[in-house]
Parts: structure tokens; C-alpha cells; sequence
């Protein structure tokens, strides 16, 4: 027996609008700049699960370096959902600060010797949204790649330079994206290329992974192959 309950007509159309809809809340078009953090704060939404906590960045000094579309303001501000797990649009964003901002310190390090996000207010940052970050999907009950702002610089904080690091396996982005496939079924496939440095450096590389046009070139090449069970072979 069903539980739906019926609605009427004149309880849906007094729900209907024509005008006056809430705007929502609108991303910015930065994709990489740098500015100084001059405070961070939060605001309460409400979402499918109930209400959450968006924490706020506010720079101003703003230097764009990448945009989707012209940007002229002095100031700017990034929000990023609060969640305290590894695997999210916070986790990553605060595993890259804490990549920079505690480099060499242990990880079973005391808290009072591990440096908050606090640390960066006042200071020069530079900020990048990056393709590739692995989030579980609850709809499609899978994993899927996303876009995540991490930090990529603090003033007065050294930075190692990825390339370096990159360059000691003598490969090409494709070739260590080939090299990464062999064994692999797809989905392993995309956790391991986002966790690449080589690969996620090359945008076009990224983006022929994110659409799917990366692997049917190579199956067609019989560079790889593809096993009943769905897992890649490098020929």
C-alpha cells in the first residue's frame, strides 16, 4: 500500500512562482589568484541534511591570475563547507595548508606544536582550484573527481617546486598516466592519477581524464586493454 499523499492543485500553485526567487549562493569565477587572508568566517545554510557550516575567506589585495571570466575587484572571498573528513572540499583544502605551513613536522606531532589556519590571517597567499580531488558521491554511491581550492604558497613559507619532484621518474604526464592505468579498473585508476603531481600538472592531461576521452585513443591503439572484469592491461 502506498504512503504518498495526495497534494491538490491549489496547494501546488500557491507553492509556484514566477518572480521573486532566492539567487542561491554564487561561486566565484577565481580559479587561481593571490591576496592576503584578512580574516576567515562562517555563516550557517541550510542544505538537504539539515543546516551546515560554509567557512569564509576573505582577501583583499587580490592579484587574479586565473579567472572564468573578467575580474576587477580588490577584494575576494572563498567558501568552503565545513567537514572534518579527508575527503572533502575541506580535508583537501586542509591538507594543502598543512603541507605547507607544518612541512617536516611528525605527524604524531602535539597539537601545540602544529600550526592552525589561523596562522595564515594577515598573511600573502596563493590560492588555485584544482581539478581531480576524489569526494564520495551519495547519489551515485561512488567516489568522483572534483574541483577543490587548495594553497599553493604563504609569504615567508618556502614551497618545494612540484616539478622537481615530478621529473625524477623521467615519464611524461601521459606516460606515468599509462604507467598508473596497467593493473588498475577505472575508478582505482582515477584515485591514483589525482594523486599524482606529474599528472595533475598537465590541465589538458586532467581534462581528457575527467570527460573520458583518455582511455578509447589507448583501447583503439592497443596500447592497453580491458579484461572481462573491467581492469586495464598495458600491452
Amino acid at each position: 500500500m502506498s504512503d504518498a499523499v495526495p497534494v491538490s492543485q491549489e496547494e501546488v500553485l500557491a507553492q509556484l512562482k514566477t518572480r521573486g526567487f532566492e539567487e542561491g549562493f554564487p561561486q566565484s569565477p577565481l580559479r587561481e589568484f593571490k591576496g592576503r587572508l584578512t580574516d576567515i568566517a562562517g555563516t550557517m545554510r541550510s542544505g538537504q541534511r539539515g543546516a551546515y557550516l560554509v567557512i569564509l575567506y576573505n582577501f583583499d589585495q587580490v592579484e587574479v591570475i586565473e579567472s572564468t571570466e573578467p575580474y576587477l575587484a580588490p577584494i575576494a572571498q572563498v567558501e568552503i563547507a565545513h567537514n572534518n573528513r579527508a575527503k572533502t572540499k575541506m580535508g583537501y583544502f586542509g591538507a594543502s595548508v598543512d603541507k605547507l605551513i607544518n612541512a617536516g613536522l611528525a605527524k604524531d606531532a602535539s597539537a601545540d606544536q602544529v600550526k592552525g589556519q589561523d596562522y595564515l590571517i594577515g598573511k600573502t597567499v596563493h590560492m588555485k582550484m584544482l581539478p581531480g580531488h576524489m569526494v564520495w558521491d551519495g547519489q551515485t554511491k561512488a567516489e568522483r573527481p572534483i574541483d577543490c581550492w587548495e594553497l599553493m604558497g604563504v609569504e615567508g613559507v618556502a614551497t618545494a617546486a612540484p616539478k622537481a619532484k615530478a621529473a625524477a621518474t623521467g615519464l611524461s604526464p601521459m606516460q606515468e598516466a599509462i604507467k598508473l592505468l596497467d593493473g588498475k579498473p577505472e575508478q582505482a585508476w582515477n584515485q591514483a592519477v589525482f594523486n599524482n603531481a606529474t599528472i595533475k600538472a598537465d590541465t589538458a592531461l586532467v581534462q581528457s581524464i575527467l570527460q573520458r576521452t583518455f582511455i578509447p585513443p589507448l583501447l583503439e591503439a592497443g596500447i592497453v586493454t580491458v579484461d572481462e572484469d573491467g581492469v586495464y592491461h598495458k600491452v
